[in-house]
């Protein structure tokens, strides 16, 4: 196994995930299934290419000092070949490891609970036998990269740029990143909600097939990043009330005045000395007429609402942590399409206020993510407000020098039967 020692020429090697990074440069060394000291596999010319490659990273939004360009440099210098060694493997394995997965580790990330595809130190060490054996450094490194034109519009976007900590840069460099975060595969046909954009995207085969207005949490309860699987549509779903928003408006709306909770259809008992609350199912119902059936450990979901005019705000930031959705109808016929439930049975059964759990043929992958860089068909970038003021935190990450984002539990208003 080579020895891979902690020299820090390169002056930027963060003390946060430094030993994390040496351990995994260890573990591709030791995962070859060559032996590393009889026999050199990292030669002065794939060196030189690695080298060349870190000098471009920034095309990527990444800083190249942290991938101990300088190290590399005096290895090179040296032709000793097991320096040679530990030191190519070090800022191939580092490089390899941010671009597919990113930079910044999951811990870090705040309120951000979508996985990131695995990169073990045995494929590491199977990446670098195929770029050496083919003499494709730079062409191994760039596939480990997101292949969406999101990605390749931002990369675009960034090489326009003059250098410089701009704005625009920095913009590009978090939401690079963010796209790194993401696995490769996300699913030909799924739900994308975008919470700086307030919008839901639904693909078909690749492709966008429509779009509608959320609504996001407030910046006190923001709406978390996460990934689950539609599995149904759920019809005149009851709402069984959070605590907090029992102790928040609801619990005092019953002290006061039962008359008029009653008639907002509401109902609650006394148990455990607490007050439980559900509001029957029907068009004052919180959820609205539609929820879908996505279980999750956050209790956020994509829901109706009968607050129809909110759609209508440019800032929607209004809910506890769920997302309430424009156009629910149109949108639970286009997922049940393949069930032969059409928009007149769908329609009937709204009328009939009983609930009804109405799964699709097969389960839809929903993203919650956030990107205040979006791009549209044409390749065009558009930049975002920074809904919850997340990206100056990324982009300190990024350069280094901040702590972890907070990721503290997030209130729901989405609890249901």
């Amino acid at each position: 196994m080579i020895k891979i020692t902690d020299r820090r020429e390169s002056g930027r090697l963060p003390r946060l995930g430094l030993w994390s990074a040496l351990a995994l440069a260890a573990s591709v060394a030791s995962s070859s299934a060559q032996p590393q000291v009889a026999t050199q596999r990292w030669d002065a010319e794939s060196s030189a290419q690695l080298l060349a490659y870190i000098g471009q990273i920034d095309r990527q939004g990444l800083v190249a000092l942290d991938y101990a360009p300088d190290r590399l440099q005096l290895a090179l210098s040296s032709r000793d070949a097991i320096r040679i060694e530990a030191a190519a493997t070090y800022s191939f394995a580092t490089l390899a490891r941010d671009l597919a997965q990113g930079r910044i580790p999951p811990g870090r990330r705040g309120r951000y609970y979508i996985a990131s595809d695995p990169l073990e130190p045995k494929a590491v060490a199977d990446l670098i036998d195929v770029a050496l054996a083919k003499h494709t450094i730079e062409a191994t490194l760039d596939s480990l990269v997101p292949q969406n034109p999101q990605y390749r519009a931002m990369v675009t976007a960034l090489a326009r740029l003059p250098s410089g900590n701009t704005p625009e840069r920095q913009a590009l460099r978090v939401n690079l990143e963010r796209q790194r975060w993401l696995p490769r595969e996300l699913g030909a046909d799924r739900l994308v909600v975008n919470i700086p954009e307030y919008t839901l995207h639904l693909f078909r085969d690749g492709r966008e097939a429509a779009s509608f207005r959320v609504i996001v949490g407030k910046p006190s309860t923001p709406t978390p990043r996460f990934s689950a699987q539609v599995i149904g549509v759920i019809v005149n779903p009851p709402w069984v009330v959070p605590q907090s928003i029992i102790h928040e408006s609801i619990g005092k709306l019953i002290r006061t005045n039962p008359g008029a909770a009653r008639a907002q259809g509401y109902a609650w008992t006394y148990a455990g000395g607490r007050l439980h609350v559900t509001q029957r199912p029907g068009p004052r119902n919180s959820l609205g007429q539609i929820k879908l059936d996505m279980p999750n450990p956050y209790t956020v979901y994509l829901h109706d609402t009968p607050s129809k005019a909110l759609f209508d705000k440019e800032q929607r930031t209004f809910s506890h942590g769920c997302m309430r959705v424009d156009r629910p109808a149109d949108l639970a016929t286009m997922l049940l399409s393949a069930t032969g439930i059409n928009r007149p049975a769908l329609n009937q059964m709204l009328e009939g206020r009983s609930t009804r759990r109405l799964p699709l043929d097969r389960p839809l992958p929903v993203y919650v993510i956030y990107q205040t860089v979006v791009a549209d068909a044409n390749g065009a970038i558009r930049y975002l407000s920074d809904t919850y003021r997340l990206d100056s935190g990324i982009a300190a990450q990024l350069s280094g020098n901040a702590p972890a984002l907070s990721a503290s539990a997030t209130l729901t208003e989405c609890n249901a039967a």
